[in-house]
């Protein structure tokens, strides 16, 4: 009987070979995308306007452009076309990716599944952070966000030597001042897992916009999930985050992962008192410099009830016309979007003496996911008769000003 085949040693790549082939693992997933083009935005994030239209509609144009536009190397059929022919004539999902990878002369090109339409958002109600916060292209390994940390100061009394000063020859001169630059690293990290497919048929022909196939969609639901924790939660595997993925909301709230405060007994919570923190949040962030129209929500299920209940008598939200309620997951608070992700605990399910952060405030036009390779299949080697796929991706969360996240924690009696 085989041993359980181990998937980080077939297609996981270390940081060096990260490092010596993101230019093929980015063009594999964006091709002839820039570097730094905003290529989703669903809410508009980081777009003007707040509903962004352009990077939601650039996820259609690569989806377009891989099923309608001829390729000479393919014989004039488009990249959709020749993997639905190779699959109808029993091909591999193995040998099909190989045989294209060999007409386009490439050694990494995948299926890109994020850009599938059926796939593209799985479940916004359940994870909004995952599915709606703004992604950008990278072709680095590490991505280094300089923010103006400080701006320079200007000195009265030019019109004397008094806080000016003067040159060798006695001239009033200006004092030098210059802004103070942030260095913030982030590193792109994969994140992938290995499925086997018992039904060679599922990812060919009609099937390629995969609504019907159950097993993908699981496995892409199941990133989506695994993103969002990790957006979310970060390191703090107490939380829910992976101590071996990227820095979250956790990692980097206020600049250091500290909450404003402990609010104490989770059960504890009332309408009024989520309502007048909620705001205390938003006011952090706008002081700290986010713009309010950039600020969003994002709270455990409880935390939203409560905070929808504490507005009904003062009607100040409306979850159908602002541009997050499109989605159907968020409610307009003073102007501000507020989420619900069921990634976050249940008061219920928080033990005694546990702390958790029960809500965060986040200022979505700093803070998106740099992304090297978007979610991709990978083919396996076949075991048998079933098929084996990889699904993987390779990103980071970057947040250009993390004193722009904020959130309050809570500690269970």
């Amino acid at each position: 009987m085989p041993a359980t085949p181990n998937y980080t040693k077939e297609i996981a790549k270390s940081r060096a070979e990260i490092k010596k082939s993101k230019g093929e693992m980015y063009r594999s997933s964006f091709g002839d995308l820039e570097d730094g083009t905003i290529y989703r935005d669903p809410a508009g994030f980081k777009t003007p306007g707040r509903v962004g239209d352009n990077p939601s509609t650039l996820q259609k144009s690569r989806w377009q452009q891989l099923a309608e536009t001829p390729v000479a190397a393919l014989g004039g059929q488009s990249v959709v076309e020749k993997w639905n022919e190779l699959q109808e004539k029993g091909f591999t999902v193995k040998d099909t990716t190989d045989e294209i990878r060999k007409s386009l002369d490439t050694g990494d090109w995948t299926l890109p599944l994020d850009i599938i339409p059926e796939v593209f958002i799985v479940d916004p109600g359940v994870t909004p952070m995952a599915d709606l916060m703004t992604r950008v292209t990278t072709q680095d390994d590490e991505v280094v966000a300089t923010p103006v940390n400080a701006d320079p100061e200007p000195t009265f009394g030019l019109e004397s030597a008094s806080g000016v000063g003067t040159d060798a020859d006695g001239n009033y001169i200006y004092q030098y001042e210059q802004p103070t630059y942030g260095d913030l690293t982030y590193p792109v990290l994969g994140l992938g897992m290995a499925t086997r497919l018992s039904d060679k048929l599922i990812l060919s022909s009609a099937n390629l916009r995969n609504a019907e196939a159950a097993q993908e969609q699981s496995a892409v639901r199941g990133m989506r999930k695994k993103m969002e924790d990790q957006i979310i939660h970060g390191t703090d595997t107490a939380q829910g985050g992976d101590a071996a993925g990227f820095d979250g909301f956790a990692d980097l709230a206020d600049g250091s992962g500290t909450p404003l405060t402990d609010l104490g007994d989770p059960t504890a919570l009332t309408a009024s008192t989520v309502e007048e923190r909620t705001r205390e949040l938003i006011d952090e962030v706008e002081f700290n410099g986010a713009p309010h129209s950039d600020i969003a929500i994002v709270a455990g299920f409880d935390w939203h009830r409560l905070l929808r209940e504490s507005l009904t008598d003062n009607v100040r939200y409306d979850a159908n016309d602002t541009a997050a309620g499109a989605f159907g997951t968020a409610l307009d608070f003073d102007g501000v979007p507020v989420y619900k992700s069921n990634r976050m605990d249940r008061i219920t399910d928080i033990a005694s003496t546990e702390t958790r952060n029960a809500v965060y405030a986040v200022n979505m036009d700093a803070t998106y996911l740099s992304m090297l390779r978007e979610t991709s299949v990978q083919p396996l080697a076949k075991l048998g008769p079933q098929e084996r796929i990889g699904v993987d991706n390779y990103g980071t969360l970057t947040a250009e000003a993390p004193e722009h996240i904020q959130t309050f924690s809570v500690t269970a009696p």
